[in-house]
């Protein structure tokens, strides 16, 4: 089974499992595929996280979190070339990290997984209607570069819906990758193309940043138990602290699972967002100091307490910036019935990343710079400093027991920056306290509670009594339309105990589940 945020990268996890791939090769091929065909979320000047659940009964996180420049420092790139152009881009882990976990846990070879997103690049794929008005909100500013210009019309105008839009230059960087290796991109032709793209454009990212880039890092999952099942996701820099937060105050705030009203189950979910979020910003971590007794007392119930009993407190109180963007990012899941799962995260950071393509290979480059903080901050901008995120592939498991590791019940995860948490809690809560099937939980109605205090509600979910008891404890509500774009996106896979699979995504986005058939025969899967 296959989830992703597109239906072209659906079928390219779809290709790549008939030829024989695993739910690993699958996984890479759609994430080399979103690199192409949702462009407005993820790419080649990114970077990608995932979760892996083995056959084996493994489970490991892949790391592929990126890093600031060598150069990079508050005196060298200001505030707003943290957000937009050149100057924004962290080292670009997204090749890096897609090529080792294939290479690690994949079957197939490297050049067939990335042949889907070559011919997607070279032929081309349909703009969807979300991708139309995505261009729309950043035309002036993909118009203003001439990399930019490539994604829209020579008329400067976006293409419309159901346009064919080729990419004959990042046709050649997959190509070249698919021959020569993605250590072209960091030591190769591709890399001198970069380097050669920043010191045109008064960039700090260098040759030497691409050529010290270190392999991805694997780590052991963040762990903690909800409802008896036990969900892992990744630690930070990620926003998987986040996640588990929010859940196990959610045992706090209805101990006893009675979450089965809406307005109950909204307003839990409000409070549960708020505080995981506050104690973000209370208890930021740098990745190089995070151990996993800090991780578990982060997640305990001790913790949980405390923050149940406190959360009364100044809960309207501005904690942050009143904006909050709708974030780009995409997640895609996979399943076999060998047993394999993939839950992956990949993301240029803002919609359309530093709205700066690289004119000779066609990618955009991430604007990560936009996470780091000017202040004293274990995030804050310098040389080699991490960039922060909220990707939290997450997979759900039956409590391990004396020779079984736990069998998998969901795995899942968002896109959509801070509302990737909300999103995930929804989802999570809805399956699991309210029941609700896959399809019904992806759809339902959402809200996210904002560091400044105001909370987002989607229109379905306004009744006059929820409405009136979050404006009373929080700063105001500002209402969403049903399915809206800014409240984040969830791609998911439901792993039942009869050998089955269910795909769903987002009705938000333009995701798209798939059941996957080998060459051996069908997968035992229901989309």
């Amino acid at each position: 089974m296959v989830a992703t945020a597109y239906p072209d990268a659906s079928e390219a996890a779809r290709s790549v499992a008939a030829a024989g791939g695993n739910a690993i090769d699958a996984a890479i091929a759609a994430a080399w595929a979103l690199a192409v065909c949702e462009p407005s979320a993820s790419g080649l000047g990114g970077q990608t996280t995932m979760l892996i659940r083995l056959a084996s009964g493994r489970t490991v996180v892949v790391d592929g979190h990126s890093r600031a420049p060598a150069a990079a420092s508050r005196g060298a790139v200001s505030r707003a070339e943290q957000r937009l152009g050149y100057r924004a881009s962290s080292v670009p882990t997204t090749p890096a990290t897609l090529a080792y976990a294939q290479r690690r846990y994949g079957r197939l070879a490297p050049a067939r997984v990335m042949e889907p997103a070559r011919r997607l690049a070279e032929e081309g794929y349909a703009i969807s209607a979300l991708q139309r008005r995505q261009l729309r909100w950043c035309r002036a500013a993909l118009a203003s570069t001439e990399g930019g210009r490539r994604y829209l019309r020579p008329d400067g105008r976006p293409p419309r819906a159901g346009a064919v839009f080729r990419q004959p230059a990042l046709g050649r960087a997959v190509r070249r990758m698919a021959e020569h290796g993605v250590e072209d991109f960091y030591l190769g032709a591709i890399a001198d193309a970069i380097a050669a793209d920043m010191r045109r454009h008064d960039g700090v990212l260098t040759g030497s940043d691409l050529a010290g880039l270190r392999a991805p890092t694997e780590r052991e999952p963040l762990t903690a138990t909800y409802r008896g099942l036990l969900v892992m996701t990744v630690p930070p820099p990620g926003g998987g602290t986040e996640l588990l937060v929010g859940l196990k105050l959610l045992e706090q705030l209805a101990p006893d699972g009675a979450l089965q009203g809406q307005d109950r189950w909204h307003a839990c979910l409000a409070d549960a967002t708020l505080a995981a979020f506050r104690e973000r910003e209370r208890r930021p971590v740098h990745p190089d100091e995070w151990t996993d007794d800090l991780g578990a007392w982060l997640v305990s119930e001790e913790r949980a307490r405390e923050l149940a009993s406190s959360r009364g407190d100044d809960p309207g109180a501005a904690w942050g910036p009143s904006a909050e963007e709708a974030g780009e990012t995409t997640h895609l899941c996979t399943a076999d019935d060998e047993g394999n799962v993939v839950s992956l995260t990949q993301s240029i950071q803002s919609l359309f990343g530093a709205k700066v393509a690289n004119e000779g290979y066609g990618f955009l480059y991430n604007n990560y710079l936009a996470t780091c903080p000017r202040r004293r901050h274990p995030y804050r901008l310098r040389g080699l400093a991490p960039v922060r995120s909220n990707a939290a592939p997450t997979l759900v498991t039956e409590p391990a027991g004396p020779g079984h590791p736990g069998r998998p019940v969901l795995a899942l995860g968002g896109a959509g920056s801070r509302r990737i948490v909300s999103a995930l809690l929804h989802v999570l809560t809805g399956v699991i306290d309210r029941g609700l099937g896959l399809d019904e939980a992806l759809s339902a109605p959402r809200v996210h509670a904002r560091l400044n205090g105001r909370v987002w509600l989607e229109q379905p979910a306004a009744s006059a009594r929820l409405v009136e008891a979050l404006a009373r404890g929080f700063g105001g509500v500002d209402l969403r339309p049903r399915h809206s774009y800014a409240m984040g996106a969830v791609q998911a896979i439901e792993l039942r105990d009869d050998g089955t699979m269910v795909g769903g995504a987002d009705p938000r986005r333009d995701g798209a589940a798939r059941a996957l058939v080998r060459a051996g025969g069908p997968a035992r899967a229901a989309a």
